[in-house]
Protein backbone atom coordinates (compact mmCIF):
# COMPACT_ATOMS: atom_id res chain seq x y z
CA UNK A 1 0.00 0.00 0.00
CA UNK A 2 1.14 3.33 -0.97
CA UNK A 3 1.56 6.24 1.61
CA UNK A 4 -0.11 9.84 1.25
CA UNK A 5 1.05 12.66 2.19
CA UNK A 6 -0.19 16.30 1.20
CA UNK A 7 -1.85 19.17 2.26
CA UNK A 8 -5.10 21.26 0.95
CA UNK A 9 -7.98 23.14 1.00
CA UNK A 10 -11.35 21.39 1.42
CA UNK A 11 -13.51 21.71 -2.14
CA UNK A 12 -16.81 21.05 0.16
CA UNK A 13 -18.02 20.31 3.64
CA UNK A 14 -17.42 16.92 4.99
CA UNK A 15 -20.07 14.73 5.41
CA UNK A 16 -21.12 12.23 7.99
CA UNK A 17 -21.57 8.69 5.88
CA UNK A 18 -22.22 5.04 7.43
CA UNK A 19 -21.60 1.56 5.66
CA UNK A 20 -21.47 -1.52 6.87
CA UNK A 21 -22.38 -0.49 10.60
CA UNK A 22 -19.07 1.97 10.39
CA UNK A 23 -18.95 5.65 10.45
CA UNK A 24 -16.73 7.48 8.65
CA UNK A 25 -15.98 11.40 6.99
CA UNK A 26 -15.94 11.82 3.39
CA UNK A 27 -14.77 14.93 2.09
CA UNK A 28 -12.33 16.40 -0.66
CA UNK A 29 -8.60 18.26 -0.84
CA UNK A 30 -7.50 19.87 -3.60
CA UNK A 31 -3.85 19.90 -3.59
CA UNK A 32 -2.11 22.43 -5.55
CA UNK A 33 1.45 22.29 -6.80
CA UNK A 34 3.47 25.53 -8.76
CA UNK A 35 7.18 25.07 -10.19
CA UNK A 36 8.80 26.67 -12.86
CA UNK A 37 9.17 24.44 -16.22
CA UNK A 38 12.75 24.28 -18.58
CA UNK A 39 11.61 27.77 -19.74
CA UNK A 40 11.38 29.46 -16.62
CA UNK A 41 6.88 29.50 -16.59
CA UNK A 42 5.44 29.02 -13.80
CA UNK A 43 3.07 26.11 -14.07
CA UNK A 44 0.43 25.57 -11.65
CA UNK A 45 -1.66 22.17 -11.43
CA UNK A 46 -4.46 21.07 -8.86
CA UNK A 47 -5.30 17.24 -7.84
CA UNK A 48 -7.79 16.38 -5.88
CA UNK A 49 -8.14 14.01 -3.49
CA UNK A 50 -11.41 12.04 -2.09
CA UNK A 51 -10.71 11.02 1.30
CA UNK A 52 -12.18 8.83 4.15
CA UNK A 53 -11.65 8.91 7.62
CA UNK A 54 -12.92 6.32 10.22
CA UNK A 55 -14.62 7.30 13.35
CA UNK A 56 -14.57 10.96 14.56
CA UNK A 57 -18.04 12.07 13.46
CA UNK A 58 -17.45 15.20 15.83
CA UNK A 59 -14.43 15.76 13.64
CA UNK A 60 -16.53 17.14 10.48
CA UNK A 61 -17.96 20.12 12.16
CA UNK A 62 -14.05 21.86 11.47
CA UNK A 63 -14.26 20.49 8.48
CA UNK A 64 -15.50 23.36 6.32
CA UNK A 65 -15.16 24.16 2.39
CA UNK A 66 -11.98 26.46 2.38
CA UNK A 67 -9.98 24.49 5.73
CA UNK A 68 -6.59 24.28 5.16
CA UNK A 69 -5.58 20.53 6.45
CA UNK A 70 -2.64 18.36 6.40
CA UNK A 71 -3.50 14.46 5.53
CA UNK A 72 -1.55 11.10 5.87
CA UNK A 73 -3.08 7.97 4.49
CA UNK A 74 -3.16 5.15 2.39
CA UNK A 75 -3.09 6.32 -1.78
CA UNK A 76 -5.34 3.74 -4.07
CA UNK A 77 -6.61 5.10 -7.37
CA UNK A 78 -9.61 4.08 -9.57
CA UNK A 79 -10.18 4.47 -12.99
CA UNK A 80 -13.46 5.42 -14.35
CA UNK A 81 -14.77 7.26 -17.48
CA UNK A 82 -16.90 9.83 -17.87
CA UNK A 83 -17.75 12.40 -20.81
CA UNK A 84 -14.11 13.95 -20.88
CA UNK A 85 -12.81 10.49 -21.75
CA UNK A 86 -11.09 8.10 -18.92
CA UNK A 87 -10.06 9.61 -15.85
CA UNK A 88 -7.96 8.81 -12.85
CA UNK A 89 -9.66 9.35 -9.07
CA UNK A 90 -7.61 9.14 -6.33
CA UNK A 91 -8.18 8.60 -2.96
CA UNK A 92 -6.88 8.39 0.61
CA UNK A 93 -8.06 6.42 3.69
CA UNK A 94 -6.76 9.04 5.92
CA UNK A 95 -4.83 7.92 9.11
CA UNK A 96 -4.04 11.29 10.32
CA UNK A 97 -5.29 14.80 9.55
CA UNK A 98 -4.21 17.75 11.29
CA UNK A 99 -5.96 21.39 10.59
CA UNK A 100 -3.73 23.79 9.49
CA UNK A 101 -5.88 26.71 9.26
CA UNK A 102 -9.96 27.38 9.21
CA UNK A 103 -12.41 28.51 6.42
CA UNK A 104 -13.13 31.74 5.98
CA UNK A 105 -15.06 33.62 8.98
CA UNK A 106 -18.10 34.15 6.77
CA UNK A 107 -17.66 30.39 6.45
CA UNK A 108 -17.09 29.24 10.27
CA UNK A 109 -19.33 31.14 11.92
CA UNK A 110 -22.14 31.22 9.15
CA UNK A 111 -22.57 34.94 9.85
CA UNK A 112 -20.58 37.52 8.19
CA UNK A 113 -21.86 40.48 10.06
CA UNK A 114 -21.14 38.95 13.04
CA UNK A 115 -17.52 40.37 14.28
CA UNK A 116 -15.72 39.85 17.44
CA UNK A 117 -14.92 43.20 19.59
CA UNK A 118 -11.12 44.56 18.33
CA UNK A 119 -9.13 45.90 20.98
CA UNK A 120 -6.41 48.21 19.69
CA UNK A 121 -3.04 48.15 21.90
CA UNK A 122 -1.57 51.16 23.94
CA UNK A 123 2.04 52.06 23.56
CA UNK A 124 4.07 51.48 26.57
CA UNK A 125 5.91 53.53 28.27
CA UNK A 126 9.64 51.99 27.90
CA UNK A 127 12.24 51.98 30.76
CA UNK A 128 15.54 54.73 29.87
CA UNK A 129 18.47 53.30 28.27
CA UNK A 130 21.46 54.50 29.76
CA UNK A 131 24.04 56.40 27.31
CA UNK A 132 25.76 54.51 24.71
CA UNK A 133 29.02 53.30 26.49
CA UNK A 134 27.89 54.10 29.99
CA UNK A 135 27.95 50.72 32.69
CA UNK A 136 25.46 48.73 32.72
CA UNK A 137 23.14 48.16 36.58
CA UNK A 138 24.73 45.95 38.93
CA UNK A 139 22.95 42.26 38.62
CA UNK A 140 21.72 42.74 41.94
CA UNK A 141 19.75 45.67 40.72
CA UNK A 142 18.06 43.88 37.40
CA UNK A 143 14.61 43.07 37.42
CA UNK A 144 14.98 39.96 35.12
CA UNK A 145 14.51 36.14 36.57
CA UNK A 146 17.16 34.88 33.85
CA UNK A 147 19.65 32.61 35.04
CA UNK A 148 22.75 34.22 32.97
Amino acid sequence: MLVMETCGFLGNDAEIKEFNGKRYISFNVAASDRHKDANGTVVSSTTWVSCLKLGEGALATYLKKGTQVFIRGDLSTKIFTNANGAQVGINCHVRELQLLSGGSKAQTDGNASAQQPTTTAQPQAQPAQPPYGAAAAPASEKNDDLPF
